[in-house]
């Protein structure tokens, strides 16, 4: 069995990708489900930088090969032109990809933290689900406990980013301060609350809006910002300069027609569109409309690659205690698959012993209780020492759970060499000549 990650990125494949391929959080429960057929366990990320499915299989390709068969038919993609914008990571580098994400390395924004919050989400989506098993659990809580050392130890954590503050400073930079300006948020969710947290500090005045009006007052009520009805968000582009839309709407929000229309009413003012859903809730024919700046989540790599680079020093650090947490993680693992190996072991090795002592004993019935205790000492003295070694290097070698398999089958501990892949995939051929026992 092995973990197996399938996903891609905004490191990979663009918005227009990407979004086909976003699960909304109430349709993972019925993802999962699919998956449940063909996996152990599973678990799905999807973030507005990224989709991500993990798995724990019986074979890394073959498990690579459905989790990207499942994601083509999710986002009604081919599985070739789906292959090239993804990654496959299996087993240990499928540990350490995550525990990289969950501590903000893999990111967009060099540790940025709503990822934390993000894979806690996805966790407990499949957990409620039912597709999260002891090991993939394991992984998700030792990714957790990873993300917060590199946050608490390394300077990454010592101030709060997201994709969000990363965009609300690049608008800024392109309209100049915000304090006083007047600024829509579209949506009412999570990033919209961090939106507005990062707008009201720079001093914006926000009114907000969204589908779920009673969300809306709660949100404007929390945070300062005026709440706006949903059905007047055409006329509500008329006054802002700046437009924050971030709603969880499966398709287009504010379409071209809609943005010329305001824009027409607004003096030949202009208006910048800050779009950071995924899928994205402007239409991209909006970038060519006179008096409008589009900035998606694709145009902001360039600002979040700024950001990176003023953090970079903490970048070795951090990999450190990934390398660490990663290493925790791959002893755990071995033990998990080594230990049964080694009990059914000494317990076969333990049974011949016994059967043998008492067979020796039964044909020398003139020894006395003590050569019956030196002979029962010399007989564990034997096995001990012949399992002290294959023993020690099953618990300590890397390589120790796959030794374990070969143990298992080499000793008659699984039925078959079906039970066992590696013997599986390496049959040893009977010597040439050898006579059939039943010959």
């Amino acid at each position: 069995m092995q973990i197996v990650a399938v996903g891609l990125s905004h490191a990979t494949a663009p918005v227009a990708r990407r979004e086909r391929l976003t699960f909304v959080e109430h349709d993972l429960p019925a993802a999962l489900s699919r998956l449940a057929a063909s996996v152990e366990e599973s678990f799905l990320l999807s973030t507005c930088n990224r989709t991500e499915v993990y798995a724990f299989a019986g074979h890394a390709d073959s498990g690579g090969r459905h989790l990207l068969r499942f994601l083509a038919e999710a986002g009604g993609l081919a599985e070739p032109e789906l292959a090239e914008l993804t990654y496959v990571r299996a087993h240990d580098a499928a540990v350490r990809h995550l525990f990289r994400v969950a501590a903000g390395l893999d990111s967009m924004v060099l540790g940025e933290d709503q990822i934390v919050a993000q894979l806690k989400r996805a966790l407990d989506v499949a957990r409620g689900a039912g597709t999260l098993g002891p090991v993939l659990g394991r992984l998700g809580s030792a990714a957790l406990a990873a993300g917060k050392r590199v946050r608490s130890a390394t300077a990454l954590g010592r101030s709060r980013v997201s994709v969000v503050s990363v965009a609300v400073r690049a608008a800024a930079e392109e309209l100049g301060p915000l304090a006083g300006r007047p600024v829509l948020v579209v949506g009412a969710g999570r990033t919209a609350t961090v939106a507005i947290r990062q707008l009201a500090g720079a001093g914006a005045r926000v009114t907000v809006t969204g589908r779920d009006a009673e969300r809306t007052a709660l949100l404007a009520g929390s945070s300062g910002a005026v709440a706006a009805p949903w059905a007047a968000l055409p006329s509500l582009l008329h006054t802002p300069d700046l437009v924050l839309s971030c709603t969880a709407a499966p398709g287009i929000v504010l379409h071209a027609e809609m943005l010329s229309a305001a824009l027409a009413r607004r003096g030949g003012r202009g208006l910048m569109c800050l779009d950071l859903a995924v899928p994205r809730d402007v239409d991209p024919a909006a970038a060519a409309l006179p008096n409008l700046t589009l900035r998606d989540m694709d145009a902001l790599i360039t600002v979040a690659a700024a950001n990176r680079a003023l953090r970079a020093g903490e970048i070795p650090d951090a990999e450190a205690i990934v390398d660490e947490r990663v290493e925790r993680f791959m002893e755990w693992w071995r033990s998990r698959q080594v230990v049964p190996a080694i009990v059914a072991l000494r317990s076969l090795a333990e049974s011949i012993r016994d059967d043998e002592i008492a067979r020796a004993l039964a044909r020398m019935p003139e020894l006395g209780e003590r050569e019956r205790l030196i002979v029962r000492g010399l007989a564990s003295r034997v096995v001990n020492k012949l399992l002290h070694h294959p023993v020690t290097i099953l618990r300590t070698d890397p390589e120790g759970a796959n030794m374990a398999q070969i143990v298992q089958y080499l000793f008659g501990l699984v039925p078959d060499a079906a039970a066992c892949p590696i013997a599986a995939a390496h049959p040893v051929p009977a010597p040439a000549g050898l006579i059939p026992e039943s010959s």
